[in-house]
């Protein structure tokens, strides 16, 4: 979308549904609820399908990495667990699916990623979804470069890798971690999902971990992986697929997009915000209140605004257009009980719309999302 000026559309949830969170598919969003699926239309807001379960079911879904397809398991009482997998675009059941457990994580239609935690950290094991047995699995941590003791604490999927979050160190226990003085190196590993074998890696030492968190910050945009390292400056922006770095920012990215990426000033007290090339070139500067729910466009950036109110905390949407600087307020009409602070709403890019609405904050007594508006 180059730009968005208005609501275009809303949803509110059914009578009677608990929405709990709404993601992104190839034609719009699908919603889910504690008791079963929605699909929207991103451009008109047209609900497309519904898979609901009966009251009396415990219900748990799971969207694959790419939004493609969603599995939905469904337990009645003193019954066996029936899942099944859906097409996000149609709703269509695709198949029976018997061996997903309701918490491994979808790589896609036909493999799902199974973590197993215990007192050493993370392993992961990729299995058949239809009949859940094992295709690979991790037997050991993933190693550092150098050798020595390693613990993996985190993990992300994407359809053509499985990133690894891996610590090493002369003592990678839970107690070390989290009270660390000591030299570590920290790295990003990729697996192969089909395979296991590793395609990239990237690692970076510290020589004293003191006053530093075990992990990196990482998050996905899409293809686009980004991490900021223990005791580096720069936030690192890899292709996930390959693990080329693709550009390094000297402020938290915000966002990314084909071509670009968001980020604030990279100087201490900088308030603006930047829209970068790859290559670093800053394109737009924009000076505005830092805030963490942003989505870049082609013509601008959209920022979530809250304000207290007297019956309720109004949530609407800013937007700034690069060539003008300025922040349009666009009211949406979210008004919430109690916002919470560090995140009154969310920024959803999906087909034919960005979509707000506020997430649910056990913090502040919202337990579901009942109002989404599309801007457009």
């Amino acid at each position: 979308m180059s730009s968005v000026s208005e609501v275009g559309w809303d949803w509110e949830s059914p009578e009677g549904a608990q929405a709990t969170d709404v993601h992104p598919t190839p034609v719009g969003a699908v919603v889910e609820l504690e008791a079963g699926l929605i699909g929207l239309r991103g451009d008109t807001g047209e609900e497309l399908w519904r898979y609901p379960a009966s009251d009396d079911e415990d219900v748990g879904a799971e969207i694959s990495a790419d939004g493609t397809h969603a599995v939905v398991r469904s337990i009645a009482d003193d019954a066996e667990p029936t899942a099944v997998l859906l097409d996000t675009t149609t709703g269509a059941i695709v198949q029976e699916v018997i061996g997903w457990d309701g918490q491994s994580l979808l790589v896609d239609d036909e493999r799902q990623v199974r973590r197993h935690f215990d007192g050493d950290g993370l392993l992961v094991e990729v299995a058949d979804l239809v009949e859940g047995q094992a295709l690979w699995g991790q037997e050991e941590p993933a190693s550092c470069t150098a050798g020595g003791l390693s613990r993996q604490v985190s993990s992300i999927v994407h359809p053509a890798a499985i990133v690894l979050v891996v610590y090493c160190a002369d003592d990678v226990s839970e107690g070390a971690l989290y009270s660390p003085s000591q030299q570590a190196t920290h790295a990003l590993v990729a697996l192969d999902p089909g395979s296991g074998e590793e395609l990239w890696r990237y690692e970076s030492t510290e020589e004293d971990t003191e006053g530093f968190l075990p992990d990196p910050e990482v998050a996905r945009f899409g293809d686009v992986l980004v991490a900021r390292f223990p005791g580096v400056s720069d936030h690192l922006l890899f292709d996930i697929v390959d693990g080329d770095l693709v550009a390094e920012s000297p402020g938290p990215v915000l966002d990314v997009t084909e071509e670009t990426y968001l980020a604030r000033g990279g100087q201490e007290g900088d308030s603006s915000y930047e829209l970068r090339g790859f290559d670093g070139q800053v394109l737009y500067s924009v000076a505005a209140d830092p805030v963490d729910a942003v989505v870049a466009l082609d013509e601008g950036m959209v920022r979530v605004r809250m304000e207290r109110g007297p019956d309720g905390d109004p949530i609407d949407a800013e937007v700034t257009l690069w060539e003008e600087g300025e922040g349009t307020v666009v009211e949406t009409g979210l008004v919430v009980e109690s916002a919470s602070r560090s995140e009154p709403g969310r920024l959803l890019r999906v087909p034919g719309a960005v979509l707000l609405y506020p997430p649910v904050a056990p913090a502040t007594g919202a337990d579901e999302i009942g109002h989404i508006v599309a801007l457009q």
